[in-house]
């Protein structure tokens, strides 16, 4: 299937989305609506599982925003869809994987960011670059990146916009795994396939106590935790896995 803005292909429960604008798959209004059109068209489908959202080409995951869009009157619509959508992309119920292929700059490295996991070409490299521009990341990165690497380390990206390498992306925990360019998508497809055989319901209460539970008190944590373990504990799943593991199988969860 292939859209103006991005190219979805979907195989064994696994989607992998692809920003296709070239040069650089800049994020401009219509591929921030093909792809939350994309995202909820994938949520809404039983059979996929784990999505990967990745680059065309081998250079540029994203440049970021197309600032194109910046010159017209609709810029506070262009900065408030941006947001929206990579909320979208951070509370999806299944799991996100970014591939991240080559640069990811400005609005492309927050769109990493809003993914929740991330796997990085080892010549890939990261940076939120809009105070070099004289403006402020508007998409998310100084909420996320302090979250996932500490806030002294995302201070010191986000105010002199410096790039990251993916060794350096590494040691920080911003990302699961490197990789050279040839296998990335590889690699990162082999991940999310095993992602995939997992429990659907399972995996989805635990990415919403993760999300919810970053942004409250341990004691809300905990309660949330606690709900999602009693509602998925009485799913035809969770008798599935425990079925199977009496019976020394591997479970075939249905997502139910």
């Amino acid at each position: 299937m292939t859209n103006q803005a991005l190219s979805l292909s979907i195989a064994d429960r696994v989607a992998v989305i692809t920003l296709d604008r070239p040069p650089v798959n800049a994020i401009s209004m219509a591929l921030l609506l093909e792809l939350e059109r994309t995202l909820h068209q994938l949520d809404a489908d039983a059979a996929v599982r784990v999505l990967v959202i990745t680059g065309a080409g081998d250079k540029t995951f994203s440049a970021g925003a197309d600032f194109q869009e910046f010159a017209s009157d609709s810029v506070r619509d262009f900065l408030q869809k941006g947001a929206a959508v990579f909320t979208l992309v951070e509370q999806s119920r299944k799991p996100v994987i970014a591939a991240i292929n080559g640069g990811a700059y400005g609005g492309g490295f927050e769109l990493a960011l809003a993914c929740h996991l991330r796997f990085m070409a080892d010549s890939a490299r990261l940076a939120s670059t809009e105070v070099r521009l004289g403006i402020t990341p508007g998409w998310g990165s100084t909420q996320r990146l302090p979250r996932l690497i500490g806030r002294t380390r995302a201070l010191q990206y986000l105010l002199t916009g410096d790039s990251m390498n993916a060794q350096d992306a590494a040691i920080s925990g911003l990302v699961n795994q490197v990789t050279t360019s040839a296998e990335l998508l590889t690699i990162t497809l082999e991940f999310a396939r095993r992602l995939a055989r997992g429990a659907p319901l399972a995996m989805a209460a635990i990415l919403d106590s993760v999300a919810r539970g970053l942004d409250s008190t341990t004691a809300e944590g905990l309660r949330i935790e606690a709900a999602h373990a009693l509602a998925v504990g009485e799913s035809d799943d969770a008798l599935t896995g425990i079925m199977s593991l009496a019976q020394g199988k591997q479970p075939e969860f249905r997502g139910s």
